[in-house]
């Protein structure tokens, strides 16, 4: 499979109606890259069937200053849009069981998605939590698996302390949650595109943790 279109937006897909399992993965703040594919693929090996919406609509980032560019633009309430429009396409194509995860700016846009998606059984957001204008963390409805690197200093979005003020709203909020810090690794540490922070150890064993989570609601 490769892009496909469908009411209320686009993405990368790899789809099987053989598979009755879903993910919903959302891109970094670079685009779908080589990295969202591979991410895809992998999930795709575990019996999922697997879409990554295209937020930035044919776009991809090749360097930060871009990248900046490109989420500091994004529609944060569209996006979402069309992640739910996403979960919509893959029960049409079959799925009964969808789940949602991402990755930095992915990462913010899946947590809100357990406050405002509609359909999803449960959530592994990595290193990202959104702003308060978009949603109130604290009406999370589905289960939570958040992912977090003990090194990040993006402050406020994603390192130590905000991972921590999130899963304080989640035990607000009254779900399921478990947060995983991985103390020595740094932000985008699943990233095998980018050898500076890529941590292969963390990054199979945060993998492998995801799919145990999602399996457990399926």
């Amino acid at each position: 499979m490769g892009m496909t279109t469908y009411e209320g937006g686009s993405a990368y897909a790899l789809l099987n109606p053989a598979y009755k399992k879903a993910v919903v993965i959302i891109q970094e703040w670079w685009g779908i890259n080589d990295h969202m594919k591979t991410m895809a693929n992998r999930f795709a090996a575990e019996g999922f069937q697997a879409v990554v919406p295209d937020l930035y609509h044919g776009k991809v980032a090749t360097d930060a200053d871009e990248a900046t560019h490109l989420m500091s633009n994004l529609d944060w309430p569209g996006a979402i849009k069309e992640i739910q429009a996403a979960v919509n396409y893959l029960r049409s194509q079959g799925a009964t069981q969808v789940f949602v995860t991402g990755y930095c700016m992915g990462g913010a846009l899946t947590a809100a998605s357990g406050v405002l998606v509609r359909g999803i059984e449960a959530i592994a957001p990595f290193y990202g939590t959104p702003p308060s204008s978009l949603c109130d963390l604290a009406q999370t409805k589905v289960p939570v698996e958040s992912h977090f690197a003990g090194k990040d200093a993006h402050k406020g979005f994603s390192d130590p302390e905000a991972a921590k003020a999130y899963d304080a709203k989640l035990e607000t909020a009254g779900v399921h949650h478990k947060l995983y810090m991985y103390e020595k690794a740094d932000h985008a540490f699943m990233n095998e595109t980018r050898p500076e922070v890529f941590d292969k150890q963390c990054s199979d064993l945060a993998f492998s943790r995801v799919v145990k989570f999602f399996n457990q609601y399926a």
